[in-house]
């Protein structure tokens, strides 16, 4: 009798015990799956193309705090180039002409997920850790402080995007920072996705 007792004893641990390496198993790979997801951003170089110069005349400078407009006037789609960006499911378009760029898909505090643009042709030494950034599109802007940097918006099914332009104050280029952001003003409205 003794010696069933500690033997079903012996199972009953090993299976209270297996169970909960399990459940801590489970938990840890449910972790690093979660935390891979916030960190799958990614930075990839645009193609460069040195065709035709954006008119930076036309360059939106809508100032902070107004409302957003939503930009349905038509491009020549065979002035514009894309690159895909894939976290945010979307391919963006911009004027053919400008030098290459980077991306980097991030997210914000609240986690709004954004890809931020620059350029290291941008950099300017006024601005502590300077990137370069001139334009940033941003995928379903919730909070006001995403509202009030947007200066366009377009919805495409169910989520809306907002293109925010950099301001001038970091750069060492003004010139240079307005083709861009013309260039990618001017293909905003043609954002469609993947």
């Amino acid at each position: 009798m003794a010696r069933t007792q500690g033997r079903t004893r012996l199972i009953i641990t090993s299976s209270v015990l297996g169970l909960t390496l399990l459940v801590v198993g489970g938990i840890i790979l449910f972790q690093q799956n979660h935390n891979a997801a916030k960190t799958s951003d990614t930075s990839t170089p645009a193609p460069s193309s040195n065709t035709t110069k954006p008119d930076i005349s036309t360059a939106d400078n809508t100032s902070a705090g107004t409302t957003p407009k939503t930009n349905s006037a038509s491009v020549d789609p065979s002035t514009l180039a894309s690159i895909d960006v894939a976290p945010l499911g979307v391919t963006v378009f911009y004027t053919k002409g400008i030098h290459g760029f980077n991306f980097e898909v991030k997210r914000t505090a609240n986690q709004t997920q954004y890809a931020e643009f620059s350029s290291p042709e941008l950099i300017g030494k006024i601005c502590t850790d300077d990137s370069g950034s001139f334009a940033s599109i941003i995928k379903n802007p919730t909070s006001t402080e995403d509202q009030t940097t947007i200066t366009l918006t377009t919805k495409i099914g169910n989520d809306s995007y907002g293109l925010s332009l950099a301001g001038k104050n970091c750069t060492a280029d003004q010139q240079l920072l307005a083709q861009y952001q013309t260039a990618f003003t001017n293909g905003f409205p043609s954002l469609k996705a993947l």
